[in-house]
């Protein structure tokens, strides 16, 4: 319950990338343009097939949704962000910060006060990978609700708020841990064939990392690598000789992915993908997600984390990678 008492909603106690051509102005907005960050919903059933962009200058919160091969709006929302302007830095400053986040629990009465967060609270993981590395502070940014007799224009103390009945209709969207909350200054939209270009500009990436990494060809495969890079147990240096060394010991390895979320904030790129990997010693399924910051006219990864996951779930959903790649390349 401390962490509560620290919520932003208590502030009501106290009332007072890519280059491209130009983007479309939000009063220019119409049905063909998509939002330029989000950039593909994975068609993976084991991720979510919805995405929240917050614009906080429009104030505003947009659920997209994953239609077969196309992403396109859902619907929209009011929505109430930090008192303060600007990205949040450090605790306490009543400011929402802008970047890639998932919303991780969910939360109702009794653990919430009806009067301070509604009927809903979902947590986020602020500060996320992005964040930390910035030396950013502070913690218990939520999406959450307010009781319809408090003015949605009072400012929070981090938190995007929605209206009491919203945060009902949000949950229905919501797959804990999995449903990215994209928070933007801004949020800019492009047409459909710059969004394609950017889509396949980030997917060839995908790919050619892929490649260097299944033909073991280290001297490609670290330039992908920011020197910075770490993963749990490995440092850049570590993680290199590792690599050298299963190249020693593997006559061979395939490296399978299903089709990826590919998100991006600003600098910042997240890729999160099913992966099936194979050796003649070894064979494993599970989640590969892939942190990247943009370096000059591509991106470095910066960290990757792999989680195991269910071979069957894995294995269809590349299944399916693979036979909508052939349909794609037989249409061209």
């Amino acid at each position: 319950m401390r962490l509560l008492l620290t919520g932003c909603a208590l502030f009501a106690l106290s009332l007072p990338v890519m280059a491209g051509p130009a983007v479309a102005p939000s009063s220019q907005i119409e049905t063909d343009l998509l939002p330029a960050s989000l950039l593909q919903i994975s068609e993976t059933e084991a991720f979510s097939r919805y995405v929240f962009l917050v614009d906080k200058e429009q104030r505003k919160l947009s659920v997209f949704e994953r239609n077969g091969e196309l992403i396109q709006k859902i619907t929209e929302y009011p929505a109430d962000i930090g008192k303060m302007g600007g990205n949040k830095t450090k605790r306490d400053d009543h400011k929402t910060p802008e970047g890639i986040y998932f919303l991780q629990e969910r939360l109702s009465q009794p653990k919430i006060p009806f009067s301070l967060y509604g009927a809903l609270a979902f947590t986020t993981n602020y500060p996320n990978l992005f964040d930390k590395r910035e030396n950013k502070t502070g913690s218990g940014i939520w999406l959450h609700a307010i009781p319809d007799s408090v003015p949605l224009t009072r400012g929070s103390r981090g938190c995007v708020v929605v209206r009491n009945d919203v945060i009902k209709k949000l949950a229905d969207y919501i797959k804990l841990g999995e449903t990215p909350i994209l928070i933007f200054d801004h949020v800019n939209y492009v047409s459909k064939s710059e969004h394609d270009k950017r889509r396949q500009d980030l997917s060839r990436f995908v790919e050619s990392w892929r490649q260097a990494w299944e033909n073991q060809d280290i001297e490609k495969y670290q330039t992908f690598y920011d020197e910075g890079f770490k993963a749990p147990g490995f440092n850049y240096k570590s993680w290199m000789s590792h690599k050298k060394n299963l190249k020693s010991k593997y006559e061979y390895i395939k490296v399978h992915l299903s089709q990826p979320y590919i998100v991006q904030h600003n600098d910042q790129l997240l890729v999160k993908t099913l992966q099936r990997y194979e050796s003649d010693k070894h064979v494993d399924y599970g989640v590969k997600t892939i942190y990247a910051l943009k370096s000059g006219d591509t991106y470095k990864i910066i960290r990757e984390e792999w989680a195991p996951f269910s071979q069957q779930e894995v294995a269809a959903a590349i299944a399916r990678e693979n036979s909508m790649t052939a349909s794609s390349q037989k249409t061209q």
